[in-house]
């Protein structure tokens, strides 16, 4: 039996599990806490009861993140009907509460370490991408623009070092067979590239981002699962896009079958 560490890069988890909320589901479905903290574990799970791959036992689950602030900022634009911004409280901001639930949430959970960095102390506010992609295409324009069109970006610190000494102990100490690395970022390439180096088979989950060849190309193999039909079973709401996938069996597992039998290089 392979014993398995998975290691969850938390702000790619986040964002990619809102991004299939938002456009797969009813607009505002609100999702909890515990329901994100069922979704790392499902995750998890997944990867520990691949029935593509041997026999494996998890060794543990690591959650890499940074606390969110908790400071008030003057808000972007100028609310309709108002003569100045205003300001917003991190403290009270409901994506920032549910972050620290849900942080709540992995501490209790068996064989799960919640690895946290530390934040800048200053940030700005950026776009959101499905914004920014409204407005490159013209479905918006810039005078339409709202606070809620906008995030908060601060800086984080250490997380990437902490998985990667993370990914260097458990190759050179030999604690696991297998690493499993849900994440997007080329950050991690020299990671990876050490703990193949030992011996240590390194398998990627994108969460079917797309992602740099730097970084496909330096793991044994590329693993996702069906994120829309986890978030249906955990939250019991049906979708209200239909997947494209779901129609067209025979395609993805042709996709699955080309993404998971990358070749080592």
């Amino acid at each position: 039996m392979k014993r398995t560490a998975v290691l969850i890069d938390g702000g790619f988890f986040f964002q990619r599990i809102l991004f299939f909320v938002r456009k797969y589901f009813r607009k505002n479905l609100p999702v909890s806490a515990e329901q994100l903290a069922q979704a790392v574990r499902k995750l998890v799970k997944f990867h520990i009861e691949d029935d593509r791959s041997a026999s494996r036992e998890l060794y543990r689950a690591n959650y890499y993140d940074c606390p969110p602030p908790t400071n008030q900022v003057r808000l972007p634009t100028i609310p309709a009907s108002h003569k100045t911004p205003g300001h917003m409280n991190f403290n009270t901001h409901p994506p920032y509460q549910l972050r620290r639930a849900l942080h709540d949430q992995l501490r209790r959970s068996r064989k799960t370490a919640l690895r946290l960095g530390e934040l800048a102390k200053s940030g700005e506010w950026r776009l959101n991408s499905h914004t920014l992609k409204a407005l490159l295409k013209g479905g918006r324009s810039w005078n339409e623009l709202v606070n809620e069109d906008f995030h908060y970006n601060v800086e984080q610190k250490c997380v990437d070092t902490k998985l990667g000494m993370d990914v260097t102990t458990l190759a050179m100490d030999r604690l696991v067979d297998v690493i499993v690395l849900v994440a997007g970022d080329a950050d991690f390439v020299p990671a990876a590239k050490l703990a193949r180096m030992k011996g240590i088979d390194f398998v990627l989950d994108p969460m079917w981002a797309n992602t740099t060849n730097s970084l496909s190309e330096h793991v044994d193999g590329l693993r996702s699962f069906d994120i829309v039909k986890m978030i249906r079973d955990i939250t019991a709401t049906d979708v209200t896009i239909r997947p494209e996938w779901w129609d067209d069996r025979s395609h993805v597992r042709h996709q699955l079958d080309d993404v998971t039998e990358t070749s080592p290089t």
